[in-house]
C-alpha cells in the first residue's frame, strides 16, 4: 500500500478486533455473559488471532496511514483483561505513528454492569475522537469526520440505540462540516440492513435506521458510512439515497480458511473516497483494487 497521499488523509478502518479472555468464575458469568463465554469457547476464539495483535500494530503502521479507527467491538465480553488487551494494541499503534480513535461497539457495553461501570471509558477513554458522541473532528489535511453512538446494553439481544436527539445532532454535524469536503461517518451499526453481502436479523440493528439515512440525505452531503458489526466486506450505494454509501468492513483478526486478518484502507479526498478492502494471507496484505467513490 502507498504512504499518506498528498491529496488526502488515508484512514485504515479496522473494526471488531473482539480481543477474549475466557474465564469459567461463576461470580464473572452473570446474565449475558454466560452465554457470550459458552460462544467465545466452543467457536469465536478459534477464528479471531488476537495472538497477532502486536504483529499486525506494526503491519499497520507500516501502510503510512495517519490515522486507524475502530469501530467498536474491540472486546468480546467486557471483561477488563480483554480491555487491558485493546489498549495495549492501541498504545502500540499509537507509538508506531498512527492516532487510533475508537468508539464502542455492543460487545464493549456487553453486560449492564461493564457499562455503569464504564470500563470502555476508562480503558479506552483516551483514544475516543471526544468525551462525548456525537462528535465531529478533522483530519490533518482536513478530511471531516463525524462519529455517532448507537450501543448500550441488553438483557439478551445484540439490539442498537438511536434516537431522535442523536439523529438530528449527528445530522448538523454532517452539514456543518467544511463545504466541499464529502464526510466520513463512523458508527457501529450499519444504517442498512441487508446488502448482498449481509443480513440483519432485527435482534442485531440499530433503530430508526431508515431515519437517520433520511436525515443524512436532507443535509446535501456526500457521506461514506463506515461501520462493523456484521462480520462481513460490504460497500454499495444507498439504494434510496445517492449521495450515502456504506462501508461494512470485516473484524480486523478474522481467520477464514487462508485469511488471517482483514481491514479497509480509506482515502479521503475534496473529490471523494478511495476505498480498499484488505487481506492478510500467509503473513502478507494483500489489497484489493480501490473503489471510487463517488
Amino acid at each position: 500500500m502507498s504512504p499518506e497521499d498528498a491529496s488526502g488523509d488515508r484512514v485504515v478502518h479496522a473494526t471488531d478486533p473482539h480481543f477474549w479472555h475466557v474465564t469459567l468464575n461463576p461470580a464473572r458469568l452473570a446474565g449475558k455473559r454466560a452465554l457470550g463465554m459458552a460462544n467465545l469457547v466452543l467457536r469465536r476464539r478459534r477464528h479471531l488471532r488476537t495472538d497477532l495483535a502486536e504483529t499486525f500494530a506494526r503491519e499497520i503502521a507500516a501502510t503510512g496511514a495517519g490515522t486507524v479507527i475502530v469501530s467498536g467491538d474491540l472486546t468480546t465480553t467486557a471483561l477488563e483483561e480483554e480491555f487491558a488487551a485493546a489498549r495495549t494494541f492501541l498504545d502500540a499503534l499509537a507509538a508506531l505513528g498512527p492516532r487510533p480513535l475508537v468508539i464502542p461497539g455492543n460487545h464493549d457495553v456487553y453486560t449492564f454492569s461493564s457499562a455503569r461501570r464504564r470500563l470502555f471509558e476508562r480503558f479506552l477513554g483516551q483514544y475516543l475522537p471526544a468525551p462525548e458522541l456525537p462528535a465531529r473532528i478533522l483530519l490533518p489535511r482536513g478530511a471531516p469526520v463525524v462519529f455517532y453512538p448507537g450501543t448500550g446494553p441488553n438483557v439478551i439481544t445484540s439490539r442498537g440505540r438511536m434516537d431522535r436527539a442523536v439523529i438530528r445532532r449527528t445530522a448538523e454535524l454532517v452539514a456543518g462540516a467544511p463545504a466541499g469536503r464529502p464526510v466520513l461517518l463512523v458508527g457501529h451499526y450499519p444504517l442498512l440492513s441487508r446488502t448482498e453481502a449481509y443480513r440483519e436479523a432485527w435482534s442485531h440493528r440499530l433503530p430508526r435506521a431508515r431515519e437517520f439515512r433520511e436525515a443524512l440525505a436532507a443535509t446535501g452531503r456526500t457521506v461514506l458510512c463506515a461501520t462493523g458489526h456484521v462480520h462481513r466486506f460490504s460497500l454499495v450505494n444507498d439504494p434510496e439515497h445517492s449521495a450515502l454509501f456504506h462501508l461494512a468492513s470485516e473484524p480486523l483478526f478474522l481467520r477464514r480458511t487462508v485469511q488471517e486478518g482483514a481491514f479497509s484502507s480509506i482515502l479521503c479526498s475534496p473529490a471523494g473516497f478511495s476505498v480498499s478492502r484488505c487481506l492478510r494471507r500467509d503473513g502478507l496484505w494483500d489489497t484489493m483494487p480501490p473503489a471510487q467513490l463517488p
